[in-house]
């Protein structure tokens, strides 16, 4: 007896992956049987495929999956967040698409995308030695443009729900330099023309964006405070800036007399500047610009900071890691794991703890010992 619509067979065939068939019509030209086919390493994969394509056939929703293709249609949805997200991210985004998911796995038709596909891609780029963080990314972008490819009816389910993500064994350490490693680099970088903006990231654990998007009204001498309010980013059309990404980044930090005697220096230097170039000088009230006063490039500000640390010989990091530097050096100097997160911008504390376990964990044994010696009496004296 011919099954009807949404009746569905599951089996395990020889190559030991699984097959699930469901029935969703009969072709009205020659009656022949329509099945949608799906193949998985495990049945449940399989299983739960059929049960999402029989709901939209009792719903009366299932529609033709697409013919287009995986690579075309990441570009074309990433496209469509031109507008809606940084363009930073934007941009981000388009060259992990490229390199990563395009290459690979980019001429697979959207419909015919398996599991099995992008798990190969994961496990391949984590191997070949990528760093986690960015394997995640990896698999984030490539949920979020397939969950929005089953919002649109282009496909019934969403493959990467059954990836597991490759991990390390060890967690990956942070790269940070110690005190003296830092006294050292800020004592050689004194003269340099972004020496504001790497004492400033050490500092305060502001972010390189931030940093370039800080202004002099931000900054609060009496009360030894800055507010971070903006951000420098590089677009198409130069360098713009925006609102912190998040409600969290948009924050008021601590300055200490050291942070405000150093401000007060580049100001007056920065003002000598400004007079000497008169009209020439484009003023937008940023604390660190170039000599014309416009905001500096990122990219710039990363390539003199490595260009730099290599000529003192120092061990290599981003510039980025000053601010995993600051947070170290702040924990381990006693600082409140709640203020450091409200310093940094981080939207949950659980990010600032899972960030920096390895301090918090040297702070819980040291704590450890204190209670040990805080109810040992001493011996009386004969």
């Amino acid at each position: 007896m011919a099954r009807g619509d949404g009746e569905g067979t599951i089996y395990k065939r020889k190559n030991g992956r699984w097959c699930g068939q469901v029935t969703v019509g009969t072709d009205p030209k020659t009656g022949k049987i329509i099945r949608k086919t799906f193949y998985g390493d495990k049945r449940r994969d399989v299983s739960r495929q059929m049960t999402e394509l029989k709901q939209k056939l009792f719903e009366g929703s299932y529609k033709k999956q697409s013919e287009m293709k995986f690579g075309d249609w990441l570009l074309e949805w990433n496209k469509g967040r031109k507008n809606t997200v940084a363009y930073s991210t934007y941009r981000v985004y388009g060259s992990i698409i490229r390199n990563h998911l395009k290459t690979e796995i980019g001429d697979i038709k959207l419909k015919e995308l398996e599991t099995r596909h992008l798990q190969q891609v994961l496990n391949d780029r984590f191997d070949s030695g990528l760093n986690t963080g960015t394997v995640r990314l990896i698999y984030a972008i490539a949920n979020k443009a397939l969950k929005q490819a089953v919002k649109e009816r282009l496909i019934y389910s969403n493959p990467s729900k059954g990836v597991e993500l490759p991990t390390k064994q060890e967690e990956e350490k942070l790269h940070i330099w110690n005190k003296k490693q830092v006294s050292r680099f800020l004592a050689r970088a004194k003269k340099h023309k972004y020496y504001m903006i790497f004492f400033l990231a050490v500092n305060t654990g502001m972010r390189r964006g931030e940093l370039l998007g800080l202004k002099w009204k931000d900054i609060d001498f009496n009360k030894k405070r800055l507010e971070v309010k903006r951000q420098a980013v590089k677009t198409d059309k130069g360098i713009i800036l925006k609102k912190p990404k998040s409600k969290a980044g948009n924050r008021v930090i601590p300055i200490t007399n050291n942070v405000v005697k150093e401000l007060k220096r580049h100001k007056i230097r920065q003002s000598e500047n400004k007079l000497a170039l008169g009209n020439n000088y484009k003023d937008q009230d940023l604390v660190n610009c170039n000599k014309l006063g416009e905001p500096i490039s990122p990219m710039m500000a990363y390539i003199e900071f490595k260009n730099l640390s290599r000529d003192i010989n120092l061990p290599e990091i981003k510039l980025h890691d000053l601010r995993h530097t600051f947070a170290t050096l702040f924990l381990e100097n006693g600082g409140n794991i709640k203020t450091l997160q409200q310093i940094l911008g981080h939207s949950s504390i659980t990010v600032t703890m899972d960030t920096y376990s390895h301090v918090t964990d040297e702070m819980l044994d040291s704590a450890a010992k204190n209670m040990d010696t805080m109810y040992k009496i001493k011996k009386a004296s004969k």
